[in-house]
């Protein structure tokens, strides 16, 4: 009992760096751990951090809007024009009347597989649970409501697999 009662401080005082002195031993070429640290050498990444997470605007576009009536998607296409592979995109939709009056806003996540230079189709749930409005380019019914809608691409990411 008495030994552990010693050789904890001991102890604690190595761990914690109180003490760097050398510690007299048999084992010959011991360092202590200041001279460890300056030989470690940092791992340089190949890829470049910058790149990487800059946004750039354009990099995913959505065309092809189309939504009915009575339909519970909104189906569109997605491009990716870069030469990195997309795995999900943040898409904010801004719904307006045919006068420009806003009718609703919302940010939607599309999980998605977007090699690069290629187009998907894609969709989300509709906004129009009621079945109310239909988009302005498309067929309509007599007691519905046209909307426009603007979309801006607010996020997407990019998949990265490792090769090994």
């Amino acid at each position: 009992m008495r030994k552990s009662v010693l050789i904890l401080p001991v102890a604690l005082a190595l761990c914690c760096g109180v003490c760097d002195a050398r510690v007299n031993s048999t084992r010959k070429g011991l360092k202590t751990s200041s001279e460890v640290a300056d030989t470690v050498t940092m791992v340089v990444d190949s890829m470049k951090v910058d790149d990487m997470t800059r946004f750039a605007k354009g990099a995913v576009v959505m065309r092809g809007y189309a939504k009915q009536t009575g339909s519970s998607k909104e189906t569109f296409m997605l491009t990716n024009n870069t030469n990195l592979h997309i795995s999900l995109v943040e898409i904010i939709f801004r719904y307006t009347d045919v006068k420009g009056v806003l009718l609703h806003e919302r940010t939607e996540t599309v999980v998605c597989d977007l090699p690069p230079y290629s187009s998907r189709q894609a969709w989300v749930k509709t906004w129009d649970e009621g079945h109310k409005f239909y988009y302005y380019k498309g067929k309509s019914r007599k007691d519905a409501i046209a909307y426009d809608v603007k979309v801006r691409v607010k996020r997407y990411d990019v998949r990265v697999d490792n090769k090994e």
